[in-house]
């Protein structure tokens, strides 16, 4: 059953590259169009072992409806010093990758101005809006509501000073139409009697929700797109053609041609845009996180100091405890100064947390204004973007897919895709 209309076009054949939660997500919504897809990914995520870089493997799990704030905000230019020199901040440089970030970090601080902070927050807060239209179906279909947690997301302050610094924010997300919710010490002790006493003030975000397991979420959506007939081509695409048949997929020693193509590669398609004409100013965030063995219930939801800049989120599998920001690019080892920050500070946090079970290293596709990239190129219309979503790639996957097929059918589509095009970098 699909949703195409007598004014839609005619199916069309349509590769889509990566498998992550945006790729699937973008392969089943278009498959829902009556559109036939190909899904390539050299580590489809019915195989963990190989497909556990992708950040949607080891994200903080965390549907954060609230998160409309861009990374970028005004007066982060004072920070750089000591981003350049705390290796356990919460967000990191280091010098030697310098060189190869000035551009993307130029673009950073342009954006972090307060017109442009406040602009991007509106354009964040549009989307958090519609994200539910475009997860709902998906989680339905994938047979995934077992895996939802609702119980919202909870950010502490550890003093007056911490919380009424953190005031412009909270105006702005209420501006934006975020549900939030103010406890005192006592509430949040009575909410979390795990955590040590070394909070003030608390914000809880009410419809924030979790997954208990992302990596079973992608699985059931690729089993689903699977059921719809989509073809899994496990290969890397290494070139992207367009022509005047056909866009043509390298992959493998194979020319394959499709109508059209979406790249959803998240950090790796940065070089395939460039192939089709377009110079994105696309990053990598190199995010971290350490799972601790459950050891029993020691928080209710995800849990958040903004000051430290990572999630502790309860899962089956343990408390997986995620985030923070360290710039630098692929290929290059985990650092480890990054994941002892995280073991040592979640530990100060909740006293009783157990042993660690895993650190883990992935690649966040992250742009300097925080805002994903979505649309058609500025080269080919035929080719479609999905990538960039930075912080925010779990929350904003659905509709991102959504967007997508609304494209390919010559829709209008349900968001202004202006300010999300390719080329906004010039």
């Amino acid at each position: 059953m699909t949703s195409r209309s007598h004014h839609a076009p005619p199916p069309f054949r349509i590769a889509v590259i990566g498998a992550g939660v945006v790729g699937l997500s973008t392969a089943l919504w278009l498959q829902k169009s009556g559109h036939a897809v190909t899904l390539f990914d050299p580590a489809m995520p019915d195989d963990l072992a190989r497909a556990a870089e992708a950040c949607s493997f080891g994200n903080a799990c965390t549907i954060a409806l609230g998160a409309v704030l861009p990374v970028a905000s005004p007066g982060i230019h004072w920070q750089v010093p000591s981003m350049l020199a705390d290796r356990k901040g919460p967000l990191s440089i280091y010098w030697r990758d310098l060189p190869q970030l000035t551009p993307w970090l130029l673009s950073f601080l342009k954006a972090s101005g307060p017109a442009e902070y406040d602009r991007i927050t509106a354009i964040l807060g549009g989307l958090m809006r519609q994200a539910q239209d475009g997860h709902l179906p998906l989680f339905e279909e994938a047979g995934a509501t077992d895996l939802i947690r609702k119980n919202g997301c909870l950010y502490l302050y550890r003093d007056e000073a911490s919380f009424r610094a953190a005031k412009p924010a909270i105006d702005l997300r209420a501006r934006e139409g975020v549900a939030q919710s103010f406890l005192d010490a006592g509430q949040i002790r009575e909410r979390e009697p795990g955590l040590a006493p070394l909070y003030h003030r608390g914000l809880l975000f009410d419809d924030a929700y979790h997954l208990d397991d992302p990596a079973t979420y992608l699985q059931r959506l690729l089993a689903a797109v699977r059921v719809r007939g989509a073809e899994c081509v496990a290969r890397k695409v290494t070139a992207l053609l367009p022509t005047e048949a056909g866009i043509v997929l390298r992959a493998g020693e194979d020319d394959l041609s499709f109508d059209r193509a979406v790249v959803a590669a998240g950090a790796w398609s940065r070089d395939l845009a460039l192939q089709v004409g377009d110079t994105i100013r696309l990053n990598s965030e190199r995010g971290y996180h350490v799972l601790f063995e459950n050891d029993g219930p020691l928080l209710s939801a995800p849990t958040c100091y903004p000051e430290y800049g990572f999630y502790m989120t309860p899962l089956t599998e343990g408390l997986r405890s995620a985030g923070t920001v360290e710039l630098g690019g692929l290929g290059k080892p985990p650092r480890p100064a990054r994941t002892d920050a995280i073991e040592e500070r979640t530990r100060r946090i909740l006293p009783a947390v157990g042993q660690v079970t895993r650190k883990w290293l992935g690649f966040r596709p992250s742009t300097p204004d925080s805002l994903p990239v979505i649309g058609p190129s500025a080269q080919d219309p035929r080719v479609l973007y999905g990538f960039g979503h930075g912080h925010v790639g779990l929350t904003l996957a659905g509709l991102t897919g959504k967007l997508i097929a609304q494209c390919v059918d010559g829709q209008e589509p349900s968001v202004d895709l202006g300010p999300l095009r390719p080329d906004r970098w010039g």
